[in-house]
């Protein structure tokens, strides 16, 4: 489903982060990339949906190429990412960040997706919760929001950075929860950028360990 061949990628062009990246991800697989902060796991996350500018290689989505794409015909294509921290619009109330994410999507359609979302998402099962601005929302209710704002999108592949940063033992129990169930009724494909790697093995069917932009 995803093949990556080579790549170099980075902020700048004489100095990459990433340095001749190999990496496939069969349709259906979750895939770990770990290693240490500052070894490019977050930048590989970034290249692949168009977020960095300086690249060479072949990054391969459903044998559609990406190199050169930007962010928003990537994630057209359906490539959903969801970003570390757990990014959402604090003066936005939770309904309204979901809507504003959703905006392409048809009235109908979305009020569908969102019914499907309410099974996973304990945030979503009440009324006066979605109300809610998301500034007034916890840490573990916040990633569960931006995840939704991604799955809302109906993603076929999902890229993680980093799920469990930040949050208390039981929100990171509770996010990979959601995880599993929206995994087995839904059979995406993941790519999952973590450091912590026992959360991670529980998960994953296989990993990558990235050290200083090369896989080891």
């Amino acid at each position: 489903m995803l093949i990556i061949k080579n790549l170099y990628a980075g902020y700048t062009k004489d100095n990459p982060i990433l340095k001749g990246i190999d990496l496939t991800v069969d349709k259906g697989q979750v895939v770990g990339i770990l290693g240490r902060n500052g070894s490019g796991k977050s930048t590989l996350a970034k290249a692949i949906c168009g977020l960095v500018a300086h690249t060479k290689g072949d990054i391969l989505f459903e044998g559609r190429q990406l190199m050169g794409l930007p962010s928003c015909k990537v994630a057209n294509l359906g490539m959903g990412y969801f970003q570390q921290g757990g990014r959402v619009f604090p003066s936005l109330t939770v309904l309204e960040n979901l809507n504003f994410t959703a905006r392409h999507i048809k009235q109908n359609e979305r009020k569908i997706r969102l019914e499907e979302l309410k099974v996973w998402f304990e945030l979503l099962q009440k009324d006066y919760r979605t109300r809610l601005k998301s500034s007034y929302l916890s840490g573990g209710e916040k990633h569960q929001l931006a995840l939704a704002m991604v799955l809302l999108q109906k993603p076929r592949f999902l890229i993680l950075d980093e799920p469990s940063a930040g949050l208390s033992p039981a929100n990171q129990t509770a996010i990979y929860d959601i995880l599993k169930k929206i995994r087995k009724e839904e059979n995406l494909t993941m790519m999952v950028i973590e450091q912590n790697v026992e959360l991670a093995n529980k998960f994953i069917d296989s990993k990558q360990i990235l050290d200083t932009g090369v896989f080891i």
